[in-house]
């Protein structure tokens, strides 16, 4: 069953109970600039800064605590990797925000009324200054150069900021979808808000 188009302001801030499972730790680094991953060990990683995004998906092997270090120009810093799941470490110079995307048996509306639209511009500057970020709405608010676990599931889905929602999606029986993520910078966040208010007022 496939599942249709949906609104681009619902999905920024449409959240569900995640699925949890796994017990391996993954972390999807985000960075402004170059990144090199340590073949021998995913733990270390130096940082080029510029003006390019990249990502890298690494798999942090070991119980317990680990420790990722970055190495950069400005100095070596440490991120911690305490469970197993999914995490983000945001190596770039700009806030990430979003967070879980909802699906449906019905899918989502593409005709939204003045009260959502009210509703999404409310939420997007809200969550653009950090107020309803919470584990327990799956909405983030990751500040630069800090690291975030989104899902107690490591094989979830998280998609970057140049990274599009598929268009459609294959969902189980009762309509459920895979557990997926999607993030933006602040500045992306900005100027579709911007153009969401000027169409507001038309």
């Amino acid at each position: 069953m496939k599942q249709g188009k949906l609104a681009l302001g619902i999905i920024i801030l449409a959240a569900c109970s995640a699925c949890s499972g796994g017990g391996s730790k993954k972390v999807l680094i985000m960075a402004s600039g170059k990144l090199t991953v340590n073949e021998s060990d995913s733990k270390n990683i130096k940082l080029e800064p510029g003006n390019t995004h990249n990502e890298k998906e690494i798999v942090v092997d070991g119980g317990d605590k680990q420790t990722l270090t970055v190495q950069s120009p400005d100095g070596d810093k440490t991120y911690e990797v305490n469970e197993a799941g999914h995490y983000v470490l945001n190596l770039k110079r700009d806030t990430l925000i979003g967070g879980l995307v909802r699906y449906g048996s019905t899918g989502m509306a593409t005709n939204l009324s003045g009260e959502q639209v009210d509703h999404i511009i409310d939420s997007t500057q809200k969550l653009m200054l950090g107020q309803n970020a919470s584990d327990e709405s799956k909405s983030y608010f990751i500040a630069p150069f800090s690291i975030k676990k989104l899902s107690a599931n490591a094989d979830s889905k998280i998609l970057g900021p140049y990274n599009g929602i598929p268009s459609s999606i294959d969902v189980d029986a009762s309509g459920k979808g895979p557990e997926m993520y999607k993030l933006f910078t602040n500045k992306q966040k900005r100027e579709t808000l911007e153009e969401l208010i000027r169409q507001r007022s038309k």
